[in-house]
Order: structure tokens, then sequence, then C-alpha cells
């Protein structure tokens, strides 16, 4: 496995984020016959979610960010918790700029 720390921009300060699946549809999830696909799509999700989010705050849909996501099913209790753990650099790259 390669280390996280492989991954990281020098320099860049991140963030931890966490993205919860909604308790109403946890049980669909945990009862569906595919959930590797589910989980793969859930885990889609988290990029385009913040992506919109931090465009937003900054006003600016140029901005490109920078994440890595990992899915954990359980929670602290050892309750079926489907969430994602996203480690996100503060900021972003504004694409199509010259400086």
């Amino acid at each position: 496995m390669v280390k996280i720390a492989a991954r990281l921009f020098r320099g860049v300060t991140y963030r931890q984020v966490v993205l919860t699946l909604p308790e109403q549809l946890r049980i669909p999830f945990h009862n569906h016959r595919n959930q590797s696909h589910l989980y793969s799509r859930f885990m889609g999700l988290a990029e385009p979610c913040l992506t919109e989010l931090i465009q937003g705050q900054f006003k600016h849909s140029n901005i490109k960010i920078a994440l890595i996501v990992f899915l954990h099913t359980n929670g602290r209790n050892g309750s079926y918790n489907p969430h994602l753990h996203v480690i996100l650099a503060e900021g972003g790259f504004l694409l199509g700029t010259q400086q």
C-alpha cells in the first residue's frame, strides 16, 4: 500500500471531512445485492459534492480540488454506518488561468 504522505502536496494544509450516508439509506445499502457497486458510487460522489461546495464558496467555477477518499462501513460503536473520510487540501487549483 502506498503511504498517504507520498500522495500529499508539500506546503499544502489539509483538513479531514466526513461525509455520512443518511440513516434512511443505510438498510437499503446494507441489503443491496451489489454493495461494492454502491460503495464505489458513494465514494465517487465525494469529489463533485466538495468541488461544488468549494466553487460556490470561492464563487469561481474553474477551481479543481485535491482529495483522498476512504470508505468506512462501521461507526465507533460497531454499528453499520457507511461514511467517507476525506483528506481535503485547503484551497484549490485554478484551472485555465495564466500567471
